[in-house]
């Protein structure tokens, strides 16, 4: 999965949905005469494709995944969440690689080099953030760790694509204000059989994008007709799901797994 496809869907269900990385793929390094997988000793913070928060009426999730590999290749999967009660939406900082994460996590994924369901997991309802845990991510390309990002650059590069956009202010820098309309938005889900059905988009979502491609979406009235079309969806197809997308021109796709319960936990706030 390319990242910009990745990006999309990020688009596409962060209007509902929290992510948690269930397969990914072996952390490996080249130092000197070595080239191979690596034993990361620790839970490696998964740098995400863009940072997303959630904003709700009692505060702001955003969840996070973390990879912890050892000398086979064998991996656990960690996912968090960053809870701000004030609901301002104080994001993650990553600079200085911070493993040392001790919250409750909301899913632990078994990643073995061999034999893996890549969306098998555990669920830890009681945990912070676990309402907003609707989306299950198979990533194909390793995307990078904390201290080891093979996308890394300058931040505003990664956002030509929106470069089209309107801006605004966002804590003092500027922001991408990101319109979904149904005439600039197109989605469609294809089932494991090849059943394709396109997405409708009710209304408008307006979401922000940062310099440092942090994502902020506020979950508004609409999201609950789209989350009670795609549970009809899940009803009649099933959970697991490739998703196209298309936003002005730029398309890509990525396979997932739905979670009823997450959905109808927050199609139920409104």
């Amino acid at each position: 999965m390319r990242r910009l496809a990745f990006a999309l869907a990020l688009l596409a269900f962060v209007l509902f949905a929290g992510c948690a990385v269930t397969d990914y793929p072996f952390v490996e390094d080249q130092r000197g005469d070595y080239q191979g997988l690596v034993r990361t000793a620790h839970k490696a913070y998964i740098v995400p494709s863009a940072q997303i928060a959630t904003v709700y009426p009692d505060g702001s999730d955003e969840l996070f995944s973390m990879v912890l590999q050892n000398q086979y290749g064998d991996q656990t999967l960690y996912t968090f969440n960053n809870f701000d009660p004030t609901g301002s939406v104080l994001f993650l900082d990553q600079t200085y690689c911070d493993w040392k994460y001790d919250g409750c996590e909301i899913v632990r994924a078994w990643n073995p080099r061999q034999n893996d369901d890549p969306f098998d997991y555990e669920f830890f309802g009681d945990c912070s953030g676990a309402r907003s845990l609707s989306l299950l991510v198979d990533y194909e390309t390793r995307v990078g760790e904390c201290g080891d990002n093979i996308f890394a650059g300058d931040p505003q590069a990664k956002a030509r694509l929106f470069a089209n956009l309107d801006t605004t202010t966002w804590r003092g820098g500027s922001a991408y204000v990101i319109p979904l309309r149904p005439n600039n938005f197109w989605v469609t889900l294809t089932d494991p059989q090849g059943h394709t059905e396109w997405a409708p988009v009710y209304g408008e979502f307006n979401l922000l994008l940062t310099e440092r491609l942090q994502l902020v979406a506020p979950v508004t009235p609409n999201v609950r007709h789209e989350i009670t079309w795609v549970n009809a969806w899940i009803a009649a197809h099933g959970n697991k799901a490739r998703v196209w997308m298309a936003y002005r021109g730029v398309q890509g796709w990525i396979d997932v797994t739905f979670r009823p319960d997450g959905l109808t936990y927050n199609a139920g706030r409104f």
